[in-house]
């Protein structure tokens, strides 16, 4: 039989499709804040997607910041931080040219609470109603799960993660490790080898055998864990 999925997955899979795919979305989070004037304090994350490779505690700080920034508007809103370390150290090595980009928009669920919706990427939005519409809508969305009771999107537990055998490594596989962990795309590390992008999937292919990992994510946290 199969699976009847939760419906945050059901929501989660909405980052791999039009219209956020369009929109080159990185990061979706939603979760939940109390707001008392000036002061907004984070209360849940319900749901996140992405590469984010900080501490939850660093993560509902920089949410929470976010949500005063919608709070003063009351309105979906678009934000450029620029190099944002809220993100994940990635980006501080990718510096992207154009800055990063967030969009947020909130609902009350009662007096100061609200639940807030936000999306992130490097790229340029040029249609900025549209990207307000769509961060809209994903509000919408997530508050008819929040309020149908669906419980939070909670990943699979996983084993306990075994420690790195650097020893197993070539010199050239610690060099790409290292890169992966700081979140620099396949070019970028294809660049800084002179290798080719092609080579370069293929190696971290066979890393994730290596490492005993099935993705890129779950690779640079191991080594981000272990370094």
């Amino acid at each position: 039989m199969e699976k009847v999925k939760n419906g945050w997955e059901v929501l989660g899979e909405s980052i791999e499709s039009p219209p956020l795919a369009d929109l080159d979305v990185d990061c979706v989070a939603v979760g939940t804040a109390s707001v008392n004037g000036p002061a907004v304090h984070f209360e849940q994350l319900l749901f996140m997607q992405g590469e984010i490779h900080e501490e939850p505690e660093t993560l509902q700080s920089h949410c929470a910041s976010l949500v005063a920034l919608w709070a003063a508007v009351r309105a979906p809103s678009l934000i450029d931080l620029g190099k944002c370390t809220c993100i994940g150290r990635r980006l501080l090595l990718q510096e992207p040219t154009l800055g990063r980009r967030f969009a947020i928009d909130a609902t009350p669920i009662s007096e100061n609470h609200l639940l807030f919706a936000v999306i992130s990427s490097t790229k340029r939005w040029s249609d900025v109603e549209r990207v307000k519409a769509i961060v809209a809508d994903l509000v919408r969305q997530a508050n008819d799960l929040h309020t149908s009771k669906t419980p939070a999107y909670v990943p699979p537990p996983t084993q306990e993660i075994e420690e790195l055998d650097w020893y197993q490594f070539t010199a050239r596989e610690l060099e790409i490790l290292k890169l992966v962990a700081s979140g620099i795309s396949n070019k970028q590390i294809a660049r800084q080898l002179g290798s080719s992008p092609n080579t370069v999937r293929n190696q971290i292919h066979a890393l994730f055998r290596k490492a005993k990992v099935t993705n890129r994510t779950e690779l640079a946290l191991r080594v981000t864990a272990a370094i």
